[in-house]
């Protein structure tokens, strides 16, 4: 059953993870955030585990429709992030084309699920591993006196807040998956939580290097990789360039695997994504990468963000609503 149906939860970890590691600027402050992270995650998976019970009450064509075009817009965002990263980090390296094609030729190989589960542990497993290397090559740099002890105000724990309730797609992909692995118990409470406290240590990590300056670097994680001890490590940005975009290909195979079960409710079950429907997929992220190249980032983040409350919020209405059906008609 493992071999038929594995499991995805490495794969939606690398997604909610890699989010954390390409971030443009740093947020919040890590005190701030480890108080609200303990009322942050528990709500993440509350919301994901509604909308999970709210969808299996069947949702209609028109809704199915809605969450795959949301999945495609956020592919596109995925892409244009990475890309307006690459061009801050290596000016005029790569192109947009270029960038669009790396990211997604690997995805003939990932359109099985299991192809995605495996490459999803090694890269989790990689990426773990290039974080402890970089606080290796970091760790002369980082200084206790960078501490911030100023008194924290109402709206740092707004800010931190607001930071953290970012609903990604990955709280909401479970509901799609076909029923498997049951002995797990509260996987979005492990998921949110994980990824709220590698979010919340990676800012901590980032006060100890730059103390009162952290609010006002761009990138500072990749500066603060690039300033590392061990002068090798210079000699491995190409590798890290490799794990990034083996990370980001991870969520692009898991938001085409879920558009695939949205548009083809007869092969619901199915564990792999057909290979007629990679060209579409390619082509028309490719043309929407093309219009939304000189968008803010960070605005249509925002909108995605707005989007994604809003289409739960509004399966979550649509459930309830049939619950309540459901519930009044054996009485009637």
């Amino acid at each position: 059953m493992k071999r038929e149906c594995p499991s995805l939860l490495a794969a939606l970890t690398v997604g909610v993870l890699v989010n954390v590691l390409l971030r443009s600027q740093s947020a919040y402050w890590p005190r701030v955030g480890a108080m609200t992270a303990l009322f942050c995650a528990p709500l993440l998976a509350m919301i994901g585990g509604l909308f999970a019970k709210a969808w299996h009450c069947g949702p209609s064509p028109v809704i199915r429709l809605s969450f795959a075009l949301l999945l495609f817009y956020t592919s596109a965002l995925e892409v244009l992030h990475f890309w307006n990263l690459a061009q801050r980090l290596y000016p005029g390296t790569l192109s947009l084309t270029v960038v669009c094609l790396t990211l997604l030729l690997p995805l003939v190989y990932l359109r099985r699920v299991s192809a995605i589960s495996q490459t999803a542990h090694v890269v989790l497993c990689l990426l773990i591993l290039a974080t402890a290397f970089m606080l290796l090559t970091i760790l002369p740099r980082l200084h206790i006196t960078n501490l911030q002890n100023q008194p924290l105000q109402i709206s740092d724990y707004v800010t931190a807040a607001k930071e953290q309730m970012i609903l990604y797609p990955e709280y909401l992909l479970p509901a799609l998956w076909p029923q498997r692995d049951q002995k797990r118990r509260h996987p979005l409470l492990r998921l949110s939580l994980l990824a709220l406290l590698f979010d919340v240590a990676i800012h901590f990590v980032l006060e100890l290097f730059y103390g009162a300056a952290l609010s006002m670097r761009m990138d500072p994680l990749h500066a603060v990789a690039r300033c590392g001890a061990l002068s090798v490590f210079n000699r491995l940005e190409s590798l890290q360039m490799i794990l990034w975009v083996m990370a980001i290909t991870i969520k692009l195979a898991l938001y085409l695997y879920g558009i695939c079960l949205l548009l083809d409710q007869k092969q619901t079950g199915n564990t792999a994504v057909p290979l007629r429907v990679f060209p579409l997929y390619a082509g028309g992220l490719l043309v929407l990468c093309a219009l939304l190249r000189k968008s803010d980032m960070e605005v249509a983040m925002q909108i995605r963000n707005l989007l994604t409350w809003g289409f739960a919020w509004f399966v979550g209405m649509g459930g309830a609503a049939t619950w309540l059906c459901q519930k009044v008609k054996p009485c009637s």
